[in-house]
């Protein structure tokens, strides 16, 4: 004899939404046991909570955390303002984590590096091939000996390490162990290109993003959701250099 085994019930979900001082979604489940807060990339306000949550107690708790959503939203407002930085004096490029002042000079085809400068040598038609080809350079550098760093301490070898331009992704890692960045992720803080590199070596262990894959970058980076939350909001603005070379 066949027995069927009962259906679980599904989780009674309610979705609403409350006008507070912002407007605020919210996610009633019966599933859930706590209260969380989130606001996302593009400045949207939620709240996942318990199903028996009132709208006033939602509010309360909204009121008790509106200085640290106002400083989220005042951060977001600032970020999707800001552009992919010009080819012109003044302009300020990033590098690792910093920012720099762009001089243009005529001279010998060259980037230094100097204090608050990043000057480019060279006549005007010929500077942005320069600059991208210091940054490529830098990137190349940078991530070849970040990536035997880490591959030491993680007891990996990558068949091959290569440097790209993605639209949309950061890196790869693929079925015979090679290995690519996108190499203007040299523009972000030195902990986010860290974590960039173990991410990628984590899956020549775990070739998925288990729970085993994000503990095995948590062995290598506690602080590594930080550095993904980084990626995650500066996306548009590190893709958008030198985005059509």
């Amino acid at each position: 004899m066949w027995f069927r085994k009962p259906n679980k019930p599904q989780p009674k979900v309610i979705e609403s939404t409350l006008n507070l001082a912002f407007p605020v979604s919210v996610r009633r489940s019966s599933k859930r046991r706590s209260i969380e807060l989130r606001v996302s990339v593009g400045g949207a306000v939620r709240v996942l909570c318990p199903i028996a949550m009132t709208d006033s107690q939602i509010g309360a708790f909204i009121d008790s955390k509106s200085s640290w959503i106002e400083s989220k939203l005042s951060q977001i407002a600032s970020r999707q303002v800001e552009s992919p930085p010009l080819l012109k004096d003044g302009s300020l490029w990033r590098f690792r984590g910093q920012q720099f002042t762009l001089k243009l000079e005529t001279g010998d085809a060259r980037v230094l590096l100097e204090g608050n400068f990043l000057t480019v040598y060279s006549d005007l038609a010929d500077a942005e091939r320069l600059l991208r080809d210091w940054y490529y350079r830098q990137a190349e550098s940078h991530l070849l000996s970040r990536t035997a760093h880490f591959s030491e301490r993680m007891n990996v070898q990558p068949a091959k390490v290569q440097l790209k331009a993605y639209r949309s992704m950061w890196g790869r890692c693929n079925a015979r162990h090679e290995i690519a960045f996108d190499w203007r992720v040299i523009q972000a803080p030195d902990n986010v290109i860290d974590y960039l590199v173990v991410h990628e070596l984590a899956h020549l262990h775990h070739f998925n993003h288990s729970p085993e894959f994000w503990q095995c970058v948590e062995s290598q980076l506690p602080r590594f959701r930080d550095s993904k939350q980084w990626l995650r909001e500066h996306a548009r603005l590190v893709k958008g250099v030198f985005a059509t070379r």
